[in-house]
Order: structure tokens, then sequence, then C-alpha cells
């Protein structure tokens, strides 16, 4: 802990002057992304660099090569004004499992040794045998119960990951829960004075997380078997294409079902594959829909009847175009592309045509890791 400590106090040397956040790094499925905030004095929180590198390797493999992964990093670090080799980072999703976990305390116990209790029942092998961390979920509703979000990885794999940071040049911090890092993210957009409840989707290739933020309070987070895979699959089977055809079929296409309706000639858009593939794909996001009603019932009793006010789509599928409309028909409400993380921190009065025209809402989860240490209200 000394050295950590020594190497923060470095890496901050003191709160009058120019504050340098760590790091928010994150291996994607496909990029690299790499966020740094900084303040300046009493100023607002802004981008002091930023990053989003795709792998010219498989991301598996990239993991596995210490040598190719410290060049990535090396060259990322080198081409952009990161200061400081301070970084907080988050396991790669198919390493860690999160859940759901309700428990209750007896007179006295600890919150970690319930949870620690019920683990050790239903994990294989031994607790030793894995890092496991928690987030309290705080609800305004009495009960007996409680619950938390819970984070759980292989010892192995942990420290596997730790090593390729160590052999990349790198200081890690801490690691992160995903969730964790999104509910810091959306509480910042909001503001501190502000206090509105979320549902925040992340779409992944294979599986998804929807993730429910009360102001600053993460009160529920459940992943959900549903990702950007299934639907490809569901155009590759009903129009008899690749994968590739159907990636491409997408990039012309709108699934805002109001847009398809007009019949209207949108620049870079066919309103004929729009239609298709809507019909194609709809009935899966109806299924989808169904995890959001139950998530918003949910909200509903643990925040004495507050409804939530509006959904933030993130990850792949929010890069289709229109699927915030589509979305918002079936659910009637608010629903759009989490707002830019680097624009929402971009420093006023100097304008980043880079940061406007290129930053992409992927980034939100490593600019969520980069707010760690940041905000005086989460």
């Amino acid at each position: 802990m000394g050295a950590l400590a020594a190497a923060i106090k470095r890496f901050n040397p003191g709160t009058n002057s120019r504050r340098v956040g760590p790091i928010g790094l994150e291996f994607a499925l496909s990029e690299l992304h790499m966020v740094q905030m900084a303040t300046t004095g009493e100023s607002s929180i802004h981008v002091n660099a930023w990053a989003s590198v795709p792998y010219d390797i498989p991301r598996e493999e990239l993991l596995s090569t210490p040598k190719r992964m410290r060049e990535l990093v090396q060259r990322v670090l080198n081409a952009n004004p990161f200061a400081g080799r301070l970084v907080v980072s988050v396991l790669p999703s198919s390493e860690t499992r999160i859940q759901s976990l309700s428990y209750q305390l007896r007179e006295g116990q600890p919150d970690s040794d319930a949870i620690l209790a019920l683990l050790a029942e239903r994990l294989d092998g031994e607790l030793t045998d894995y890092v496991i961390d928690y987030i309290p979920v705080r609800t305004e509703t009495r009960t007996e119960d409680r619950l938390a979000i819970v984070a759980i990885a292989r010892l192995e794999t942990v420290v596997a990951y730790l090593e390729v940071l160590h052999k990349c040049g790198l200081i890690a911090a801490s690691l992160e829960i995903g969730p964790a890092a999104i509910r810091r993210l959306v509480s910042a957009i909001g503001g501190k004075d502000v206090h509105e409840n979320v549902v925040a989707i992340n779409f992944g290739s294979q599986s998804s997380y929807l993730s429910v933020i009360s102001g600053s309070r993460l009160i529920f987070d459940q992943q959900i078997r549903f990702g950007e895979n299934e639907l490809l699959q569901e155009i590759v089977a009903a129009l008899d294409i690749s994968v590739d055809a159907a990636h491409e079929l997408v990039s012309k296409a709108s699934f805002d079902p109001v847009a398809a309706a007009s019949r209207e000639s949108l620049p870079g858009l066919d309103i004929n594959i729009s239609e298709t593939l809507l019909e194609i794909v709809k009935p899966s996001i109806v299924r989808m829909v169904e995890e959001i009603n139950r998530a918003l019932i949910y909200t509903t009793s643990q925040t004495r009847g507050q409804a939530v006010n509006r959904i933030y789509l993130l990850g792949s599928i929010a890069r289709w175009r229109g699927m915030e409309g589509l979305l918002n028909s079936l659910v009637k409400l608010p629903v759009e592309t989490i707002p830019n993380p680097l624009q929402t921190f971009n420093r006023q009065g100097t304008p980043d045509k880079i940061i406007s025209e290129q930053a992409k809402p992927e980034l939100a989860l490593a600019t969520g890791l980069a707010l760690r240490g940041m905000l005086d209200h989460v």
C-alpha cells in the first residue's frame, strides 16, 4: 500500500494545482479504450486525453501475448498526452460473473460476511479461489432483505490480468465492477444537483447489462441473455446471407418505425431494407423490452413510486441507427444513446473538433472508470 500511496501522491501533486485523474482503461471486444480526466483549481472536470484503437488480432490472443499488448499500450501512450501510468480498469466481461444477490443480516453481522457465507454455498471450490467484490444496493423501502451487486472472478484470472497491466508499464490503482463505472458516468452527466432515475442498457455481443441508477445510487443490475450477435444471426438465417453481409445491411438501415413508415429517403439509408430488418429483429427486441419493463416495475417499488425518467443506450446495438426510436415506441419513455462522454466533459471555451466528430459512445465505460476519485458525490 505504501508504494501505491506514494505513486498516487506523485501522480496528483496537490489539490491547488492541476489535478489529473487515473487512466480509465478497457480492453473491449475489438478496441482498446483509454480516457483520462483532469481539473485545474476549482474548474469543472474536463478530458485530458483519450484514445480508441482497434486491435489487429483477436482480443483473447492479444491478452495472452504480453509483448504485443505492451507495444499497443505504449504506442497509445506515446501518441496521446496521457499523464502518468496509473490506471483504473475492468476485467473483460467474459472473465467476470456479475449477479444480484439477496441476503439477510444477523444482528451485528457485516454485509461482507453475509454475502461470503451465501457465496460459499453456491460457488465451486473454496472462496480463496475467487476475487469477490460487491456494491450494496440501497433502497428507500424497509425490508429485512438486502440486495447487492456482486462481481466474481477467478483469482488466477485476476492475477494474470494484473500481470498483463504490469508488463505494459502500467500501475493498477484498482479493478472495478463495470456497473459501478456506468453509475458514476450517469451520475456525472446528470450532475449532483439533479436526481433522476435512469435505466442504462450496455449492449454486448453475447449478453447485455441492464442497470438502474437513482441519483448516484445503483439500485438494480442484471445480465440479460441478449446481444448483437443474436440479432445478426436472425438476419443471417432469415435472408440466407453471411454475417458480413448482415452488418452491411444494418449500416444501411434505420430501426426507427416512424422513419420506416414515412418512407422518406434519408441520406445513407434504404427504407426497404429498414422495413425488412425491422420485421426480422422486432420479436427479439420485444422480448428484451419485457426485461426492461420488469426493471421499471422494480424501480418504482424501491423508490417510493418514483418513475424512471429516461433510458440510456450504450455498447454495440446502441450504434444501430434508429434503435432509440424503436425502444421508445415500445416502452413509452425517452430513450437515447448515452451522451457522448467526451463531449459531456469537453472544456468550455475550447471546442475540440476531434472530440465532437470522432468520439464514440463505446467510450462510456472507460470514461466512468476515469472518473473514479474525480467526483465528490459518487
